[in-house]
């Protein structure tokens, strides 16, 4: 197909692609929009596939590749996820109240600058939503590295950016520049699961997904980005509109953190996208063949279940095991391969020991013609 003709509907759908997330947590724009227009699930999944298309030739013509964005969109347990923490009123004293711009320059100026490669990060900020002061308290004291002493008065003084896809290096490097700004009193390490990342989870909104020296943001049609007139440009980085329709739900970034329930509209959205047989199957009974178990038992990924508690269960058992942790899992790497078969994975917390968890990822092959969910890795 030549790149400037127009793509057929059957083409479209037939065609192979990897979709990495698509995101309706703190966005109610799909949920809307599938209830104002009554969407099937046949016309959701061509909605958006289409849209996927149009992000693709959108980002291809500020010469991004979509497929390069996969560490900045889908968590890796190998790389850092890091919450700068402020104190508004600190910040705002010497700011007019304008407190935002007034800490951003502690952590833009820290956003790594590797010299090989283009990095990618989603960044995430706000403030934290309404809750009790004690809670969020004692959150902090189990998750914090304090720079400074800080308690909690209210929970909304407390001013939080969030980056992703970051080395130990990086992570280390992004900390001590924040730590330059009077207001910061120090960071969370969110790569795993805590209480603070609940709190974060449900209070921060998507700002940006920085990709080498620009700094993507979704917006309304006509609009301009940097609407809150971050000193972006005097850093070095370039403030660059993408249609808010197409940002939210294939650029934006999830704060993953066990919430039951909260996951189900993203998690259907996704499955609808893959497939629409598929839009129902958000706790699936998984099956695997004889020969999949016992490459799970022995092969490479013999490790990994042993360290999820699951490598003593027989087949039946274990499959009933790894469907309830799908179920409360995330949905990402939505895929049709060159050979026919609809992929997507679930990323999914299991505790390991003394109330810590470690993330996990299960492959996942659907059948459309069986309605059936096979399992095929778990590492």
């Amino acid at each position: 197909m030549a790149a400037d003709s127009p793509t057929m509907w059957d083409e479209l759908l037939a065609g192979p692609f990897n979709i990495h997330s698509v995101t309706t947590h703190n966005n109610l724009l799909l949920a809307a929009m599938r209830d104002r227009f009554n969407l099937t699930n046949g016309a959701f999944h061509r909605m958006m596939r289409a849209d996927h298309l149009r992000l693709s030739h959108a980002l291809d013509e500020l010469g991004i590749a979509y497929s390069s964005l996969t560490k900045a969109l889908i968590p890796d347990h190998r790389r850092r996820e890091i919450a700068l923490l402020f104190d508004s009123q600190a910040a705002s004293l010497s700011s007019n109240g304008f407190y935002a711009i007034d800490v951003a320059e502690a952590w833009l100026s820290g956003l790594p600058r590797p010299r090989k490669g283009v990095p990618v990060n989603s960044i995430l900020r706000g403030d934290l939503l309404h809750a009790p002061a004690d809670k969020v308290q004692a959150a902090m004291e189990k998750s914090v590295v304090y720079h400074r002493s800080y308690r909690v008065t209210y929970a909304q003084l407390v001013y939080c950016v969030y980056v992703t896809n970051l080395s130990k290096e990086q992570a280390e490097s992004l900390t001590s520049t924040a730590a330059e700004h009077p207001a910061y009193f120090g960071y969370a390490d969110c790569t795993g699961r805590s209480i603070l990342k609940t709190h974060l989870a449900l209070s921060l909104m998507n700002s940006g997904l920085r990709v080498g020296d620009m700094i993507l943001e979704g917006v309304c049609v006509d609009g301009e980005p940097n609407g809150a007139g971050l000193p972006f440009e005097a850093l070095g980085f370039t403030p660059t509109a993408v249609i808010d329709m197409l940002f939210m739900p294939f650029l934006g970034y999830r704060i993953n953190s066990h919430l039951t329930g909260q996951n189900r509209e993203d998690n259907r959205s996704a499955l609808a996208t893959l497939s629409p047989d598929a839009a129902h199957l958000e706790s699936p009974d998984l099956w695997m063949t004889p020969g999949r178990y016992g490459y799970l038992q022995d092969g490479k990924h013999r490790d990994s279940m042993e360290q999820a508690g699951l490598l003593h269960l027989n087949q039946p058992a274990l499959e009933v095991a790894v469907s309830k942790l799908v179920a409360q899992g995330y949905l990402y790497n939505l895929r049709l391969d060159a050979y026919g078969n609809l992929l997507y994975t679930a990323l999914v917390d299991v505790e390991v020991e003394d109330g810590r968890y470690q993330t996990f990822t299960i492959g996942l092959r659907f059948n459309p013609e069986s309605k059936r969910v096979e399992l095929m890795t778990f590492f």
